[in-house]
């Protein structure tokens, strides 16, 4: 809104309202006092200039935006913890501690006590340590303790929630209201939950009464049965059924997890002279991964009618987009070369990848 207000405007405006017969030539008195006033009042200008996009959610900042969305009683989405399931070789306590990659973790529930499974926390928050599975290194000691592995991510960490995630927030609880068991209830249920990306909602899918969720992981794969489970007694406890949960009394409700499926990709790539898949194979394979990752990504926006596809020539597209590759054709999935079709309750996932 200030954007003319700038240092040699509100110096020419100054000089003009001097009026004549006054020396202002660079150097004089008068040009020295109105250059300093000047240059105060930009900062000034800037400054308001701040305060008033402060006030729009689309030109706040992140602190400005926290504010805004609270009024909509939306809270930034924090950091959480990963929680992975341990495999061992004998009994492990309760607080027991083990590293792997740089990544912390502490045992906090027995999971099965005849196999030694059990539950642990990563103490570092994020989605660093989401695709880490594998054998840990201890750092509390046990007696006989020849072998702990890490078999299965049970809730994927998530990191803080960007600007961007909590815009697109603030704008969707315009569209919707979240009332007595409706759609949008059940996703904002869901989705506040650790490990969720997001899901899809079916009334009535099999009967009066029935309702089924769909779950995407928060890293926008299949979630594991555990947090399936735990979604399940959050909405419909075991103990308690229908009406002791978040769901309303009388549905019916079943949580489900979205079903991956496998692209595998072939095609041929031209390169730029001084360019060849040794060069540039990484940064291929990451447009590939990319685009597909954000067909899953997308995947809670639609519903019970939408269906993913993968297309082809948006594949091409990313490739594209890549320095050094001059042309892409030939390309196939899963050994055809038309779109990818995908039903409701499936997301895409990487397979191979193979350029000729």
């Amino acid at each position: 809104m200030y954007e003319s207000m700038t240092y040699e405007n509100l110096l020419a405006d100054a000089k003009a309202e001097a009026g004549d017969g006054i020396q202002k030539g660079e150097g004089s008195l008068v040009f020295n006092a109105l250059s300093a006033l000047a240059y105060e009042l930009e900062k000034l200008y800037i400054e308001a200039n701040y305060v008033l996009n402060q006030g729009f959610a689309d030109t706040a900042d992140m602190d400005g935006l926290v504010r805004i969305a609270a009024n909509r009683g939306l809270t930034r989405k924090a950091a959480t913890n990963a929680y992975v399931s341990i495999t061992a070789n004998v009994a492990l306590p309760i607080g027991w501690r083990a590293s792997l990659k740089g990544f912390n973790y502490i045992v906090t529930e027995e999971l099965d006590a005849s196999d030694h499974i059990y539950k642990a926390m990563c103490e570092e928050t994020g989605s660093g340590p989401n695709e880490l599975l594998g054998q840990l290194t201890p750092i509390d000691y046990v007696d006989g303790l020849t072998s702990a592995v890490i078999t299965e991510v049970l809730i994927a960490g998530d990191d803080d929630e960007t600007q961007e995630e909590l815009y697109r927030r603030y704008l969707e609880s315009f569209s919707t209201e979240a009332f007595g068991g409706n759609i949008t209830a059940y996703k904002t249920i869901v989705t506040a939950m650790d490990g969720v990306g997001g899901c899809k909602v079916y009334p009535v899918w099999n009967g009066v009464g029935t309702v089924k969720v769909v779950v995407i992981s928060s890293d926008y794969g299949e979630p594991s049965s555990y947090l399936i489970n735990q979604i399940q007694e959050a909405l419909v406890p075991t103990d308690g059924g229908t009406g002791y949960g978040y769901a309303p009394i009388d549905h019916d409700v079943t949580v489900a997890a979205v079903t991956p499926v496998t692209v595998n990709v072939s095609t041929t790539i031209t390169y730029t002279a001084g360019y060849s898949w040794a060069t540039i194979g990484d940064q291929i394979t990451a447009a590939v991964e990319g685009y597909i990752k954000s067909i899953a990504e997308a995947w809670s926006e639609g519903d019970a009618r939408t269906e993913a596809l993968v297309y082809v020539s948006r594949l091409e597209a990313a490739v594209l987009n890549v320095t050094g590759v001059t042309d892409i054709q030939g390309t196939t999935l899963n050994g055809s070369t038309t779109n990818l079709h995908l039903d409701s309750d499936e997301i895409p996932v990487m397979g191979t990848l193979v350029v000729n």
